[in-house]
């Protein structure tokens, strides 16, 4: 039980890096078009690559999100379905 809630904690860790990490390249990002609008930056091609990579980053993230919401849902319809079969076998006494 332990050994499960510290690999969570873990896990949980790691996703928020991730996200911090993803946040300030899109924040460093945004700066690099900005200067490239206003002359003196990047290449272009430096920037749409760059904009590849954030958009991966943030769709992992995005599926990190679902996956564990959906695997949330699982778990709280299996209590649902047991508290239902809990107060039907409770009603029936």
């Amino acid at each position: 039980m332990v050994k499960i809630r510290n690999k969570l904690l873990l896990n949980e860790k790691v996703e928020k890096t991730i996200e911090i990490l993803l946040v300030l390249f899109g924040i460093y990002l945004l700066i690099q078009i900005l200067r490239k609008i206003f002359g003196a930056s990047w290449s272009t091609e430096d920037i749409i690559l760059a904009l590849l990579i954030f958009n991966l980053g943030s769709i992992f993230t995005i599926g990190m999100m679902v996956a564990q919401l959906k695997s949330d849902q699982n778990h709280l319809k299996n209590q649902f379905k047991t508290l239902a079969s809990d107060f039907k076998s409770y009603i029936k006494k």
